[in-house]
């Protein structure tokens, strides 16, 4: 991220007052952690942020901080809503006054019309619009949308930062933070984490890490990169390790924990398979010297 973009979004987060963090559908586990995540690092900010999330399962539920945050709005952030039949042909114009604490609303009657009656009023709360949407895995603007309540919609005027692991069908946003080649948004939400300075602690950690794990099937080798070794290995800095939820999932037995993560998402990762019929390429497999890994770069110690 340049120091434009990093600026822009941190003045972004800084000044929203209601931000929602929405993560598709289609991004399962992976998603969930680091849209939560994502929602208790903003909430030390003093943000107060809503979480638009499918809802988890009970087994999720059981492995990730904040689950109990999807959903909920506020009522601080619902609007009271003052309607007016027939406005067009009987309202001339509304004005207020403040008596002391009290707030008079004043609807002003077209001269020779009948005027409004109390039966032509109604009231109702509607949740205000967010000014900041953080839309993980989208790909465009219509499936973002279509997660949305009724309460709430998106407008012209809603600031859009995407975070996403791969390329988008359509550009829809103001801001978009890409990581093409990532193993899932979970690595990619925790280098915005390091690139912003936002808060971590060990719950926000843990869910980043849980992530990871996940979408690189408790790091296999077939699935991770020196990338996510290294945003894991932050992470446990954090604390990841020391969490509660960390403390329950070591007492559970190795091969358990092998069998619950096979079930949760079968490997579609094919071994990996070498031609033997060709000896060129034998030779040229078996002979060629290591490779020496220094972060996230790689050294050929050809002479």
């Amino acid at each position: 991220m340049d120091d434009y973009l990093k600026q822009q979004t941190q003045d972004k987060l800084t000044k929203s007052e209601k931000i929602c963090i929405a993560v598709s559908q289609t991004l399962g586990f992976d998603g969930l952690a680091s849209a939560l995540a994502l929602y208790l690092s903003l909430s030390k900010l003093g943000k107060n942020p809503q979480v638009v999330a499918k809802n988890p399962s009970v087994d999720e539920a059981m492995k990730l901080y904040g689950v109990g945050k999807i959903g909920n709005l506020p009522d601080s952030k619902k609007n009271l809503v003052i309607s007016v039949e027939h406005a067009s042909t009987n309202v001339d114009k509304v004005t207020y006054a403040l008596e002391g604490s009290r707030l008079k609303i004043i609807v002003h009657a077209i001269p020779n019309s009948i005027g409004i009656s109390q039966s032509d009023i109604s009231f109702s709360k509607e949740a205000s619009n967010p000014d900041l949407v953080i839309a993980i895995g989208y790909d465009s603007i219509e499936s973002l949308k279509n997660d949305f309540t009724h309460e709430q919609s998106i407008d012209s005027k809603t600031f859009i930062i995407t975070v996403n692991k791969m390329q988008m069908r359509q550009n829809f946003a103001q801001i978009n933070i890409l990581e093409d080649g990532a193993n899932g948004v979970s690595e990619v939400v925790t280098r915005l984490l390091q690139e912003l300075a936002l808060p971590v602690d060990e719950d926000i950690a843990f869910n980043l890490y849980s992530g990871i794990a996940f979408s690189t099937q408790n790091f296999s080798p077939a699935l991770t990169n020196p990338a996510s070794f290294e945003a894991a290995q932050w992470l446990v800095k954090f604390g990841a390790g020391k969490a509660s939820f960390a403390s329950k999932q070591a007492e559970v037995p190795q091969d358990q924990q092998t069998n619950q993560l096979q079930t949760e998402r079968p490997s579609q990762v094919k071994p990996l398979q070498h031609d033997f019929d060709s000896e060129e390429t034998s030779q040229e497999d078996w002979l060629k010297p290591p490779k020496i890994y220094h972060g996230s770069k790689s050294f050929d110690t050809d002479s």
